[in-house]
């Protein structure tokens, strides 16, 4: 690690990105991760900052990149041909820092009297890695809302207006929404899939939260993967797979559609999860949808509303040639006050910072507003460690390995906190 720094400080004198125009304007680069309409969106918010700030010009470039491969910002870094602000996801920040990718922005916080408190607190601790502050929140996910169909409701003789509450309502109400062909067994409709939720870490994640689990203890650096209440969250999805033959539910969900094909909203899908841009897709293909929208449900001895936050970040790499006007730019997105209310709105994210203007026009009586209530709920983010991606990945195969019946729950995630440990103490050490 420290030999990758040597070389990255060397190789920052070599070349770089970004300069001084003929006309006195300073350029800088700003790399992200939205493509599609959501790039037009961000596109759109860069030139605001342009049209505001007439002293820099940024320059928005699209550079695809998630939580298990960063390969072209490493590279660029290391070469001294980085951007001077980068997307960095909430998840990616402690291993960014931990490699020495990006620079720490306590001076800056400090000197702009930016605190903890300015900040939901999942979205700080994300940011902040052994006593430094690394990147600035963007947006902070409500990572989710439990919703209902009510017309499938409606159908199964379930009172529309009362969601359930318990794990053990939930597999009530699933019980009477699910319709299965007694001829060939083929699922016709199903309550709920508790794996469906973004990938299987992040159901994961989501309901061993709701069971009262703890996945990392920063204390002690240590992975608690196989968490006694997480095994019995795993143990809960995987009754699921077992009743209704995990086989035959991934048959039924490959013929789901997207866009006005969703199962949820088409009634194939009696309950499910939403983030928080599902509510413009309910609005652009859905208009006439009928759903509630709240907490998910949790055991007696688990967390009541619970929920986590993710998001996206921004960050100065290691090598910026114009660190000043990156935090400058950093800030106007994530700290400041109507910079903030202007790229929520513009992007229909929520902020990360508290104070932005984005809250003083949101509907909080509405739907949007459910969202708010769970953001200003949530206790929860990914663990902070350098090794994030990785957990991820062996949650996620600790998750199939036990939907499809290779290991019991309990075997697959004591084999993911042995590995996601291994890994964890390697890198760790690397950079001692």
């Amino acid at each position: 690690m420290k030999r990758f720094l040597i070389f990255l400080l060397l190789a920052v004198f070599a070349c770089g990105c970004g300069g001084v125009k003929e006309s006195g304007v300073t350029e800088i680069t700003v790399w992200h991760s939205w493509a599609g309409k959501q790039k037009e969106l961000f596109d759109k918010v860069i030139a605001e900052y342009n049209r505001t700030h007439p002293g820099v010009h940024v320059r928005a470039v699209f550079s695809p990149n998630d939580t298990s491969n960063s390969q072209k910002f490493f590279t660029s870094v290391a070469a001294g041909k980085g951007p001077d602000v980068s997307v960095v996801d909430g998840p990616q920040v402690a291993a960014w820092a931990h490699q020495g990718a990006i620079l720490p922005l306590d001076k800056y916080f400090a000197r702009d009297g930016l605190t903890e408190a300015d900040f939901f607190a999942p979205c700080w601790k994300e940011n902040y890695y052994r006593g430094h502050i690394w990147a600035a929140p963007y947006s902070a996910d409500p990572n989710f809302a439990f919703v209902w169909n009510k017309k499938v409701f409606r159908e199964a003789g379930l009172d529309p207006e009362k969601p359930p509450k318990t794990i053990a309502e939930l597999d009530e109400y699933n019980e009477k929404i699910t319709k299965i062909d007694p001829k060939t067994g083929e699922i016709k409709r199903i309550g709920i899939i508790p794996w469906n939720i973004m990938g299987s870490s992040v159901s994961l994640y989501t309901w061993g939260w709701a069971f009262g689990g703890s996945f990392y203890d920063e204390e002690t650096e240590t992975v608690t993967a196989d968490d006694p209440k997480l095994v019995k969250a795993l143990e809960w999805m995987c009754s699921y797979a077992d009743k209704y033959d995990v086989k035959r539910v991934s048959s039924f969900t490959s013929g789901f559609g997207s866009r006005d094909q969703n199962p949820f909203f088409i009634g194939l899908l009696g309950m499910h999860f939403f983030h928080v841009c599902d509510i413009e897709e309910v609005k652009l293909y859905a208009p006439n949808l009928d759903y509630g929208i709240g907490y998910f449900p949790a055991p007696p001895d688990g967390e009541s509303q619970s929920s986590w936050i993710g998001g996206w970040c921004f960050a100065v790499p290691m090598g910026s040639k114009h660190p000043d006007e990156a935090w400058d730019l950093i800030k106007w997105l994530c700290a400041d006050r109507e910079g903030t209310g202007y790229a929520m709105r513009t992007q229909n994210l929520f902020p990360g910072y508290r104070k932005s203007a984005f809250f003083d026009t949101l509907e909080k009586d509405g739907l949007y507003g459910a969202f708010y209530e769970i953001l200003l709920r949530c206790k929860h983010q990914r663990p902070v460690e350098p090794a994030q991606e990785f957990y991820m990945g062996e949650l996620s195969k600790a998750v199939e390995y036990s939907l499809y019946g290779v290991k019991t729950p309990k075997q697959a995630l004591r084999d993911a906190r042995k590995a996601s440990q291994k890994e964890l103490d390697l890198r760790l050490a690397g950079n001692k």
